[in-house]
């Protein structure tokens, strides 16, 4: 397993009680890290903080709602208070929905921008002055590759996905001089309940398959281990990039 000195950094990971997010507050607990797992479901985000706790490491479940921004506020306060400092942010939470445009209820549209955009707009805002005022933090925005290339009937969630690498790399610049680095990592297609749906269709699978070299799905482990690398110290001199784990599908 990848190692990184995490020892009693105080990490937020949003939408964690399942799929990537749970594999990351895992991640980073394993590593030493004391993580607070959030998510809608404080009774989910308990059960990833049991895991947590039988491997040795520390956690906090609350629940945390990223479309509420007073929600929001009142988690980072609380962490705040809690801990005396966040030094890592996660920003995870997010929905895969498709759908053609025109045919798309503007309320779905709405909720699509809204967790995957505004809550890490929200939740980054209200973390940055804790980390200006410890002139040290680590913000951790997972994207996708949909930012990059293009999903099938899935504009709103690619424009959501696109908008985060831009955002990490111009946010990037303005903290750089705090000593907070804003990077993100860019999933390929992971096997995760969110895609459970897709990758039960054979031809759908086939399809996905064909467009990665490497021969599988990616797993949570698999951008837990990037995430991890980009909390720790050893990445201290990437700034605004964005960290693609993909199985080779964008390298064609």
């Amino acid at each position: 397993m990848n190692r990184y000195d995490l020892k009693d950094k105080v990490a937020i990971v949003t939408g964690a009680r399942r799929g990537i997010g749970e594999g990351i507050a895992l991640k980073l607990a394993a590593n030493g890290a004391r993580v607070v797992v959030t998510d809608i479901d404080e009774n989910d985000c308990q059960k990833v903080v049991d895991k947590i706790a039988t491997a040795g490491g520390r956690g906090l479940a609350l629940k945390l709602d990223v479309t509420d921004e007073k929600n929001i506020k009142n988690v980072i306060d609380r962490v705040s208070e809690t801990y005396g400092r966040i030094d890592i942010l996660v920003n995870n939470a997010g929905i895969f929905a498709q759908g053609e445009l025109d045919k798309m209820e503007t309320s779905v549209i709405d909720r699509i921008l809204n967790i995957n955009l505004r809550g890490l707009i929200l939740c980054s805002k209200y973390v940055i002055p804790i980390m200006k005022k410890q002139n040290y933090g680590k913000i951790i925005n997972i994207a996708s590759i949909a930012g990059f290339v293009s999903f099938d009937i899935s504009s709103i969630y690619c424009a959501t996905k696109g908008a985060i690498v831009n955002l990490t790399r111009e946010l990037a610049t303005e903290l750089a001089r705090f000593k907070i680095n804003v990077n993100a990592v860019a999933p390929g297609v992971i096997e995760t309940p969110m895609t459970g749906n897709l990758l039960a269709n054979n031809e759908v699978s086939k399809a996905l398959l064909n467009k990665i070299p490497y021969g599988r799905v990616g797993t949570p482990q698999d951008i837990a281990n990037a995430v991890a690398f980009l909390a720790s110290d050893d990445s201290e001199y990437m700034i605004g990039h964005t960290l693609v784990v993909d199985g080779g599908w964008i390298a064609q």
